[in-house]
């Protein structure tokens, strides 16, 4: 506890994993509900990486049509937004 804050360590989406920044972002149950119906949207099969950094270097790498690259580099920032957004709402 400090300053009258209880410190969970618990993740606040699924409430059954230890929260890390990679953890909320793509292993989350709430998460990969999200990233699976993206990337279904965008007709990609995908093997999720084990961390934010790694996701971010395949992502870059693989790459798709020229008609949905600008769609495709800014969908992971994107759905980080909104994950990490509804995460500061259920905290705060």
């Amino acid at each position: 506890m400090r300053r009258g804050w209880s410190m969970v360590n618990r993740c606040i989406l699924c409430k059954e994993n230890e929260e890390s920044a990679d953890h909320i972002l793509i292993h989350c149950g709430k998460a990969r509900e999200l990233w699976t119906l993206l990337l279904y949207m965008l007709g990609v099969l995908w093997v999720f990486s084990a961390s934010v950094r790694n996701l971010l270097l395949e992502w870059k790498i693989k790459g798709i049509g020229k008609k949905r690259c600008a769609v495709w580099r800014m969908a992971p920032i994107c759905l980080f937004w909104c994950i990490w957004g509804e995460r500061n709402r259920r905290m705060f």
